[in-house]
């Protein structure tokens, strides 16, 4: 549970200011960016983006001119956010700087070590370097509303194969023979979210070249996936939990597939108690800690 303290004459607690790309579908990182924002003020937190563009079914509310000077005037100073793509502290807002980790420190952009006193969270455990110590804050960024298998006409007789390598390619790889006569599910498509989950709900196999959210959102779809542990695959997951039971392989033989094939459907249920019900609690965790440290630090 998140401990906030309330007052009837001031606020207690620090605001968030979330550096964020404006919203778009496609990116599972500026997502996750967008709905952090949003379960924090859906938790009773205060937090803001720095974009302009925001999804208007998310509260997520865009800090401007006026925030920041009522926020000055009161006295406030905030718990910035930055993505691990955003280099040094170009807020310089004064307050507690967060680095939340959705890839590898400099695999897109940014720096690849951090100041001692930033606090470090990571999206996935992967995410975090050797050596580097942080914290885990995992924010689900497939919505089951779109992604499941509920009431699937095509579910007893998928008749299709996809793959996914944007990535992957725009980094000079070259697709295998798993891909031929597959369904590409790559960026330069430009499918909308509701596409690309009709595609997985008839799907029987995803070939992945790369991390992605598709392995999850595929899943959801009662879609196995399968791993094509690449060069680039290797250099960009440290480590990765391949459970056959949940639907994954990364043997890529007809027998793991079959296999795959198979426990796909049981993945659901397991992301529902599991993935879910820690996301929230990793979100209390989060606010509860870093409200303690900017209050320890600051004296406020």
């Amino acid at each position: 549970m998140i401990h906030l303290p309330r007052s009837f004459y001031k606020s207690g607690h620090a605001p968030y200011y979330i550096v964020a790309l404006d919203y778009i579908q496609q990116s599972a990182g500026i997502r996750a960016l967008h709905y952090l924002c949003h379960a924090l003020n859906e938790s009773g937190a205060e937090a803001y983006l720095t974009c302009q563009v925001t999804a208007p079914h998310l509260r997520t509310p865009v800090l401007d001119g006026n925030i920041l000077q009522r926020h000055h005037l009161a006295g406030r100073k905030p718990i910035v956010i930055y993505p691990e793509i955003v280099s040094g502290d170009p807020m310089g807002a004064g307050g507690l700087v967060v680095r939340w980790l959705l890839n590898q420190p400099g695999h897109i952009a940014g720096d690849l070590s951090f100041p001692d006193s930033d606090l470090i969270f990571a999206y996935s455990p992967m995410y975090l370097p050797s050596g580097m110590q942080g914290r885990i804050l995992h924010v689900p960024t497939c919505d089951l509303a779109l992604f499941n298998n509920d009431d699937n006409p095509h579910d007893a007789a998928r008749d299709q194969v996809c793959f996914y390598a944007h990535k992957y390619l725009v980094n000079g790889g070259t697709l295998t023979r798993h891909a031929n006569d597959a369904v590409s599910l790559c960026k330069d498509r430009k499918l909308t979210h509701a596409e690309i989950a009709a595609v997985l709900r008839r799907s029987r196999l995803l070939y992945v070249y790369e991390p992605t959210a598709l392995i999850t959102e595929a899943l959801l779809c009662g879609c196995a996936v399968a791993i094509v542990e690449t060069d680039y695959w290797r250099d960009n997951v440290g480590s990765f939990s391949c459970p056959v039971e949940d639907g994954m392989t990364m043997d890529l033989g007809p027998d793991a597939i079959a296999c795959a094939q198979k426990n796909a459907r049981n993945f659901r249920t397991k992301y529902e108690n599991s993935v879910m019900r820690e996301a929230w609690l990793q979100l209390d965790r989060f606010v509860n800690y870093t409200q303690a440290v900017f209050k320890e630090r600051t004296g406020r």
